[in-house]
């Protein structure tokens, strides 16, 4: 078998699989009221936890940081439970597709289709399937959801941390810092990729080609 026969093998089962998730664009796109709430419950347990780690004095015992950091922590693993629930009935729908369609790709292949939905580049005709299944993944809500209730978590384990470690709590600061950050860049990353998918032609549609 050629170099050339696997690269055919490896697009085509991308292919297949980027069909089965434009099977189920929109059920993928789609922003449920749970999801709503699990995000604004997100944002909420991460002001929470800054509020705590600002606000609250710091004891010997530290009981209310511990209290309201356990609290939050509770809260976030019941949201990641539940996302956990709901990923696995969508894998179940969709198929080998979930998460990604790219997986079966070359590191370079899975770039070039990266670029393509990113608008910096212009798929070809063969591939426009991939790359829009491929941006639909990407401008699922589920990512902001996620990276929320991560920060979230970690911000609650920064304010329940005891002061008799406190390298523990500036670590978990330093995370938490870093997760909101991501999230904040998730929700900007989703929220441009699914005004490219409302757009006609698409921005992977309007580029250059890349071979």
């Amino acid at each position: 078998m050629t170099i050339d026969d696997l690269v055919t093998r490896r697009w085509a089962a991308a292919d297949e699989d980027a069909e089965r998730v434009l099977a189920h664009e929109q059920s993928l796109l789609r922003v449920t009221p749970w999801t709503r709430w699990s995000i604004g419950l997100g944002l909420a347990a991460l002001l929470a936890a800054i509020a705590g780690f600002v606000l609250l004095p710091r004891g010997e015992d530290d009981v209310a940081h511990f209290v309201v950091g356990m609290v939050l922590v509770g809260a976030a693993v019941v949201s990641v439970v539940v996302r956990l629930v709901v990923a696995a009935r969508s894998r179940r729908v969709v198929g080998t597709a979930f998460p990604t369609v790219t997986t079966v790709l070359s590191a370079r292949e899975r770039h070039a289709v990266a670029r393509a939905v990113d608008g910096r580049v212009r798929a070809p005709e063969d591939r426009l399937r991939i790359v829009r299944a491929a941006a639909v993944l990407r401008a699922a809500p589920h990512r902001i959801e996620e990276t929320t209730w991560y920060s979230a978590l970690l911000a609650a384990l920064a304010v329940g941390s005891s002061t008799a470690a406190p390298l523990g709590g500036a670590l978990y600061g330093v995370a938490a810092v870093l997760s909101a950050g991501a999230a904040l860049y998730a929700g900007l990353d989703v929220a441009r990729v699914r005004r490219a998918l409302r757009s006609s032609p698409t921005p992977w549609e309007a580029a250059v080609t890349y071979p």
